[in-house]
């Protein structure tokens, strides 16, 4: 192999390998730092929030702003996800839980175990997230209208300032909704 091919050769090694890198890391890159909340935020009480998936220093901020609790709905390995996030967590004393909900198949007892532990941890400042704060929105209006008995038209505003939610979340909501005697039609 000639000198220039090489040198050409390992031009295109590097740079390939920089572009994984960059793919892999650009959501850590995006990320805001602590001073900003996560994206997509939303404060629903003053003791519940919901979010997109906040950065490292942003996890680590929670503690110092009265968080106890953090939910991730998101599974741990969807694109963008923080490998050591429940360590982040943890280490600044707060309680970490990872129900990984699947976006394409939401189950009902997904749901459930959400509900268990938000009702266990009643009154503690608690974050929901996900990857966007669609899942962590959904489930916690759902959470709200079944168990905090706030209207649907009013806890669906918190969702929507985040999206409107594609046909197959809308039959999940409404299926939980039923399951638990409430009729509610999203359109």
């Amino acid at each position: 192999m000639s000198h220039s091919l090489k040198k050409h050769a390992l031009t295109l090694i590097i740079g390939a390998l920089l572009g994984i890198a960059l793919y892999l890391y650009s959501p850590q890159l995006m990320r805001t730092g602590s001073g900003e909340p996560p994206q997509n935020f939303i404060a629903v009480t003053e003791t519940l929030a919901t979010s997109g998936q906040p950065s490292p220093e942003q996890l680590q901020q929670l503690a110092v702003d009265g968080y106890r609790l953090v939910i991730n709905l998101a599974p741990p390995d969807v694109y963008g996800s923080i490998a050591d996030e429940g360590y982040l967590v943890a280490a600044n004393g707060i309680s970490y839980v990872n129900i990984p909900v699947d976006w394409h198949n939401p189950l009902p007892a997904d749901f459930q175990l959400f509900s268990d532990i938000l009702a266990a941890n009643a009154g503690r400042r608690t974050l929901v997230h996900c990857q966007t704060n669609k899942r962590a929105s959904l489930f916690t209006f759902l959470y709200r209208v079944i168990h905090d008995r706030v209207p649907p038209d009013t806890a669906i505003e918190k969702v929507h300032a985040v999206w409107v939610p594609e046909a197959h979340w809308q039959t999940f909501m409404e299926s939980i909704l039923a399951a638990h005697g409430i009729e509610y039609e999203f359109f």
